[in-house]
């Protein structure tokens, strides 16, 4: 009986991991962070959710992230250069209109994919991804003031929103 029990606990527990947001930790098989450097002071950052994380979610991660590394790096401040998460496939139809696959992106959330049918059933393929690629160095930029972030405070501003 007792080993019956540990079985339900530790299936009910697996249960409620699986169905759980991704929280902020390097990348795993369920998602997270990671960086690739491309060259001294530019990197690309990623954060990849789940059904689970919405879009706002994995872009506050993502930028966090950011944030993070730079101070990793001993500099102070860093720039999105380019915000590689959008990639439009557009909308496909099957040939005998019972269905339709939409791809659409948003604000740093990767792609999203809907598939409708005549129906009237609507479903989610995929799942949110954050890709930025930045370039950080010691003070804001000089030319592009308004757009440098300053990491330290990102942090200090948005720590309450990080769910480890």
């Amino acid at each position: 009986m007792n080993s019956l029990l540990k079985i339900v606990v530790t299936l009910s527990m697996l249960v409620l991991l699986l169905g759980c947001a991704v929280t902020y930790r390097p990348m795993n098989a369920s998602g997270g962070y990671s960086e690739n450097q491309l060259n001294e002071n530019t990197f690309e950052v990623t954060f990849e959710g789940n059904q689970y994380n919405s879009l706002d979610e994995v872009r506050t991660y993502l930028t966090f992230r950011c944030a993070e590394l730079t101070l990793e790096q001993g500099l102070t401040h860093f720039l999105i250069v380019e915000d590689a998460s959008y990639e439009a496939v557009g909308d496909k139809e099957f040939a005998d209109g019972d269905l339709t696959i939409e791809t659409r992106t948003s604000m740093s959330g990767g792609v999203n994919t809907t598939v409708r049918s005549t129906f009237g059933a609507e479903a989610m393929v995929g799942n949110p991804i954050g890709k930025f690629i930045i370039m950080m160095r010691v003070g804001p930029d000089p030319v592009h003031t308004t757009a440098s972030m300053d990491a330290k405070q990102f942090i200090e501003a948005n720590n309450h929103l990080i769910k480890r």
